[in-house]
């Protein structure tokens, strides 16, 4: 074994005896905050780790942060014992019903081994426990495969001391099922997107849009830029994130919009401008908290998403086939851009090959990033970026159900090589058609 791969909405359950190596393991490979320890949770309740009295409510509090990082979508390590059948049933159905992969990692370490390293610790543990503890672990390992974890990984101290061991967290892969709102490029448009929102059932929560379903929104990038209210835009769509309720990916003005940020020399146009002139407003400190809170989210994103187990997969350009599963600079590329070949047009925008029309997959792959007048869809692919700051409609599209939610552009706020004009023609043909349909 040399690199266990997860998806980002993981519950990853440690089992082992005491003096293993779990929580040694754990800090090795996670973050603190990602760690809930069954030991820290006693000593907050009661200020030892060794009052076994408190072990009841030690566990509600062990089991209720667990359940509060699921909700909001967080990739959680469960470290305790896991010995009893019960311990890890518990678990596994708490990790199902926020639709987590529920993953098993077990210690398979010698007695001797756990014994000597108990030995060395501040909180020791008896020898007959760990002998019976040990003698439960044997019994785990015959039948904990048919539990019903999604992975079951059993790993030696010759795994976590080879050099080649890892632990990879996927952020591109989610295993939710949805019911998902996937929403186009919102381009600084934000009294339109909580008019969308709205539309879609999502009600204001503090700082923050939830959904009283359940319901998670997923932006597709391009969040800044052109509108009138980019800052707006990504305080919303952070603070949904943040909330746990919507997912966020990249999109090319969100990677212009970061660079600028780090101070690289971009070019300031094609929107970034309005960005930049409502950046250069802002106080001192809040315009550095922008830049901070702005490229953490960026950072953090991934350049696509699967979703559903891998019916679904959003990106901002699009995603070829073959591409699905990786993340390579080709693919990142890809994302951002779609699939250009280099070559501009007459008036300055890149020439794309239209990949969607030789697409043949399962997967349902939801894009943007080019406007085009109506969200079609062409070989399970949709483009639902309508151009909406360029007075088109800001769409989304409603999963699993597929139905296509819009709101109007209130006017337009840039327009680029006659989009604006043209969709415009388009809207009223088709509410003219609405108004007098053919006999």
């Amino acid at each position: 074994m040399a690199v266990i791969s997860l998806p980002r909405t993981t519950l990853l359950v440690l089992c082992g005896v005491p003096g293993c190596g779990k929580s040694t393991f754990a800090t090795r490979f996670f973050t603190e905050s990602a760690i809930v320890s069954s030991d820290r949770c006693r000593v907050v309740v009661s200020d030892s780790e060794t009052n076994m009295a408190a072990s009841g409510e030690a566990f509600r509090l062990f089991r209720h942060i667990i359940e509060r990082r699921l909700s909001l979508g967080r990739f959680t390590v469960a470290d305790s014992t896991a010995l009893t059948k019960k311990a890890r049933r518990d678990l596994l159905n708490t990790g199902r019903k926020y639709g987590f992969n529920v993953a098993l990692l077990v210690f398979d370490m010698p007695e001797e081994i756990c014994l000597a390293r108990n030995a060395g610790r501040e909180r020791r543990v008896i020898k007959s426990v760990i002998a019976g503890m040990h003698k439960a672990l044997r019994q785990t390992l015959k039948t904990v495969r048919d539990e019903g974890f999604d992975e079951v990984h059993v790993i030696s101290e010759h795994d976590i001391n080879g050099s080649s061991f890892a632990i990879k967290i996927n952020s591109h892969e989610v295993t939710l099922p949805g019911p998902f709102d996937i929403i186009g490029d919102v381009h600084g448009c934000c009294d339109e997107l909580v008019m969308l929102l709205q539309k879609l059932g999502y009600r204001k929560r503090f700082n923050y849009y939830t959904h009283p379903e359940a319901r998670k929104a997923v932006f597709l990038g391009d969040i800044t830029d052109r509108g009138p209210r980019s800052l707006d835009s990504f305080w919303l769509v952070k603070n949904m994130a943040d909330a746990g309720s919507a997912f966020y990916i990249r999109g090319n003005h969100c990677r212009k919009l970061s660079r600028y940020l780090e101070g690289r020399n971009i070019k300031i146009a094609n929107g970034l401008e309005k960005t930049v002139a409502e950046i250069n407003g802002l106080p001192d400190d809040e315009r550095e908290y922008f830049r901070e809170e702005f490229i953490n989210l960026y950072r953090e994103a991934p350049p696509y998403l699967i979703l559903d187990r891998g019916r679904l997969v959003v990106s901002h350009g699009g995603i070829r086939e073959e591409m699905i599963g990786e993340v390579t600079e080709r693919v990142r590329n890809f994302c951002f851009f779609g699939d250009v070949t280099g070559e501009v047009t007459e008036e300055g925008l890149p020439v794309r090959r239209d990949w969607a029309k030789d697409y043949s997959g399962e997967a349902l792959i939801v894009y943007a990033h080019n406007p085009v007048p109506e969200a079609v869809f062409v070989n399970n692919t949709i483009d639902i970026d309508q151009g909406c700051a360029m007075g088109g409609v800001l769409t989304a599209l409603r999963y699993p159900e597929l139905e296509i939610v819009q709101v109007p552009a209130f006017e337009i706020y840039y327009d680029r090589a006659g989009f604006a004009s043209e969709n415009q023609a388009l809207r009223r043909q088709n509410e003219l058609l609405q108004d007098d349909p053919p006999s």
